[in-house]
């Protein structure tokens, strides 16, 4: 039986240091998107692992994780280090996993460690292997609570013209004020936190308006007094791109 395995792995370079949280109690967002790529074996392919939390790794947390991978597995799974902890995921949408597990009391997830994303389309099952995001890696290491931006992206993303409705996403630290910046074209639109640590908006282009600068456009995060700065992902619908 055929069997791939790929390490992938993200790095993020930011204005302050990732999210932490020194009480495992906040709530913290991730979107981990793989910097590393290796081709894989037809026809299924895992180009994406997202993971968020409502309250940290704490004792009844639930977790949420997503997956995007070609559809119509005939299954899919999301083991989390040497937890124990084994998440199906079931298909949302075509292309779009997705499952949850709520933590409970005698479970010890270290971050440190890594997640397996298994699938199965043909003959051989597929295997892809995730580091967890910077502000659940945070939790482990105690770090004091910053901020952090996991994820900016834009759709669509190409082809943009007059009368478009442009719609951003982030993910990142919770409870934070969010704002994009489009060169010439918009400043300080305010995004709105649809749920812990994920933030939308959206712009309608007009005629006026220079569609190429909106690959150009500048997320900023503020929580407090601390501030960080990233620009739009492009390349892929849930992806990562810090500064």
């Amino acid at each position: 039986m055929k069997h791939t395995l790929r390490k992938n792995a993200a790095a993020a370079l930011l204005v302050l240091a990732p999210l932490g949280a020194a009480f495992v109690a906040q709530p913290a967002a991730a979107q981990y998107a793989p910097q590393y790529r290796v081709a894989q074996v037809d026809p299924g392919r895992i180009t994406n692992l997202s993971l968020d939390s409502d309250a940290g790794l704490a004792p009844g947390a639930t977790l949420r994780v997503r997956v995007l991978a070609t559809p119509d597995a005939r299954f899919m799974n999301a083991t989390l280090g040497n937890s124990g902890v084994r998440v199906a995921l079931r298909e949302r949408e075509p292309g779009e996993y997705v499952g949850t597990h709520v933590i409970r009391r005698d479970e010890r997830i270290d971050p440190r460690q890594a997640m397996t994303v298994r699938a199965g389309w043909g003959e051989g099952p597929v295997a892809v292997v995730f580091d967890y995001p910077p502000s659940f890696q945070a939790l482990a290491m105690g770090a004091g609570t910053a901020v952090v931006v996991d994820a900016f992206t834009m759709s669509p993303a190409d082809d943009l013209e007059p009368g478009q409705v442009v719609r951003f996403r982030v993910e990142g630290t919770p409870r934070a004020r969010v704002s994009v910046n489009v060169p010439d074209v918009v400043r300080n639109l305010p995004l709105q936190e649809v749920r812990p640590g994920v933030y939308a908006g959206r712009y309608t282009i007009r005629r006026r308006d220079d569609p190429d600068a909106f690959r150009d456009a500048e997320v900023i995060l503020r929580s407090g007094d601390q501030r960080i700065a990233a620009h739009v992902n492009t390349e892929r619908r849930y992806g990562y791109s810090g500064r």
